[in-house]
């Protein structure tokens, strides 16, 4: 693929999940910052300044859970896509703090479906991600934590898990609205 056809693959990607800050949309997401952010509407092969230089793209928004616990607050993440992108996955990082076994305590979100090596598709779109994000949020996988500590307070002592996400989550949560 050329850089070209890359970038109109990523601008129909950023539009599509732009939509998804709509109250009845299947995953909601806010987008804060793309590549795009500053270009030209109607040059869209083209992305403006540093954008255009980087080895990465970074796209910063809220996702909106729906599970007991998380759902009463919104959480800021990064997505960090290689030049590549979407012939290799993106990292996804929490820039909210969230008590959850499946995101490390500096905010990297693990799972298999973003390895390269694992089951990462090339036809994964942005909107897939956040759900994948969105669906772990909300159903957290125990069984291979990355706080092992939590996954097993998870396990064990559901009460106390959910007593300290809901700390986490009044502490560190960004309103919903």
């Amino acid at each position: 693929m050329s850089e070209s056809t890359l970038n109109k693959r990523l601008y129909t990607d950023l539009n599509r999940l732009k939509l998804c800050n709509k109250a009845d949309a299947e995953v909601r997401f806010l987008c804060e910052k793309t590549p795009f952010d500053n270009d030209d509407d109607d040059d869209d092969d083209n992305m403006s300044g540093d954008a255009a230089k980087a080895t990465e793209y970074s796209v910063i928004g809220q996702i909106f859970p729906n599970s007991e616990i998380y759902k009463i607050a919104a959480y800021r993440i990064e997505m960090k896509l290689p030049k590549t992108f979407p012939l290799v996955p993106p990292q996804v990082r929490f820039l909210t703090p969230i008590y959850h076994p499946n995101i490390e305590e500096k905010g990297d979100f693990c799972n298999d479906l973003l390895v390269k090596t694992a089951k990462w598709l090339p036809t994964t779109s942005l909107i897939d991600i956040v759900k994948i994000v969105v669906k772990h949020v909300d159903e957290p996988d125990a069984d291979n934590p990355v706080r092992a500590a939590l996954g097993v307070e998870y396990k064990t002592n559901r009460p106390e898990f959910d007593r300290h996400a809901l700390e986490y989550v009044k502490k560190h949560g960004l309103s919903r609205s």
